[in-house]
């Protein structure tokens, strides 16, 4: 029997009701009613940094307990999360909303790649895993666009309500992942020794040769910069900026269904997408969106988080494909939360700094120039070298 057949169903089907986020367009102005701009950044670096704190331990867990079982307490644990969230009205609340929500996506963030990978590399179809990778994305971007319009509508009604009814499809996703089977390749039984050892060689995966340590290092510059992106600045700089919660819907339903639609395209086009291709693409496209920050208008900011967005899905979709290439199947899911861990520590770096900058150099908008100088330091020569080096 082919085990990837039913787990990348499911994996469609619970990609297409995760992204039913109805509160996206809201959650900026939903925590300014009770908290700064600059508790903002700290909500979202803690948030961070609980994951960050838990990525090896339970990367561990779902390599030796199994994958299957991590992606069901993480997706648990994120329904209290949201819960939480929903009535959360200072900043004490926000915080443990935070640090509940970093724990419940570090069970997730390496498990559920990793087994779809080894369910794959199980039937013996990993060649497919972009392309599968690619229509979760395709899937994920159209419901998600779907939701932040709806969103957009149902705020009319009130914040909270748009974070009630987020809950709804998240539990029957939670319900839909017990219907996973899990991956029987390299499965271990769990013992204190093989866990203290798991997360050693989890860790040591990242690093294991000289090409392993330059794209795991340029996952990590291009996820640490576009994710701090995505999780504060992108629709921080929306709202700040003057646009409507009920425009930003609008604004990031469009980017979404016409990135998905581009990286889609893009990854069924046979040549289109090579590996020497792609590591200068993601510096071009970086700094175009992040460099001129401090001279954006109200129409380029639109073109600025455009890009970005598509920076930050394809480093899942096209990047994620890269490094799971090179790691073993039992280690897997503790290398991809490592990678996770990495990319936290940038993301709570990003937050912590924000604040200063802001007040100093005025807004969000300094915030992507910094993000652009980071991609200059990072990304960009991560990426020539491992083009010149590797695939000449």
């Amino acid at each position: 029997m082919q085990i990837s057949k039913r787990n990348i169903k499911i994996f469609y089907i619970t990609e297409f009701l995760h992204a039913l986020m109805f509160y996206v367009p809201v959650w900026v102005a939903f925590e300014l009613q009770y908290i700064s701009l600059a508790e903002l950044a700290i909500i979202e670096a803690i948030i961070q940094a609980s994951q960050l704190l838990s990525e090896l331990p339970t990367g561990a867990i779902a390599d030796l307990l199994g994958k299957k079982t991590s992606v069901i307490i993480g997706r648990i644990i994120g329904i209290l999360a949201i819960l939480l969230y929903a009535r959360s009205t200072s900043f004490h609340s926000f915080v443990l909303y935070a640090v509940i929500t970093g724990f419940g996506e570090s069970f997730v963030s390496g498990a559920e790649d990793a087994l779809i990978y080894d369910s794959l590399k199980q039937d013996g179809l990993e060649s497919r895993y972009q392309k599968i990778k690619s229509k979760g994305s395709f899937i994920f971007q159209l419901s998600f666009a779907a939701a932040i319009l709806l969103g957009g509508f149902i705020s009319l009604w009130g914040y909270t309500l748009t974070i009630y009814l987020t809950i709804i499809p998240y539990f029957i996703a939670s319900v839909m992942t017990f219907f996973l089977i899990e991956p029987s390749i390299d499965t271990l039984k769990f013992t204190i020794p093989r866990y203290i050892r798991q997360l050693k060689m989890g860790f040591h995966e990242l690093f294991k040769s000289p090409y392993v340590r330059d794209i795991s290092l340029f996952y990590i510059a291009v996820g640490g910069i576009t994710w701090s992106a995505m999780m504060i600045f992108n629709t921080s700089l929306l709202t700040t900026i003057g646009y409507t919660t009920f425009e930003i819907g609008l604004i990031i339903a469009f980017i979404r269904l016409f990135n998905s639609s581009v990286l889609f395209g893009s990854l069924h086009i046979k040549d289109l997408l090579t590996k020497r291709r792609t590591y200068v693409l993601f510096p071009i496209i970086m700094l175009i969106c992040y460099l001129p920050g401090v001279l954006l208008t109200k129409t380029l900011a639109i073109v600025a988080v455009t890009g970005s967005i598509f920076a930050s899905t394809a480093r899942w979709v096209v990047l994620g494909g890269y490094v799971n290439e090179q790691y073993e199947s039992k280690h897997r899911a503790t290398a991809l939360s490592t990678l996770s861990m990495l990319i936290s520590i940038s993301v709570v770096g990003f937050a912590l700094i924000s604040s200063p900058v802001m007040g100093y150099l005025g807004g969000v908008r300094s915030m992507f120039t910094v993000l652009g100088v980071a991609t200059i330091l990072t990304v960009l020569p991560l990426g020539l070298r491992i083009r010149r080096r590797y695939h000449s």
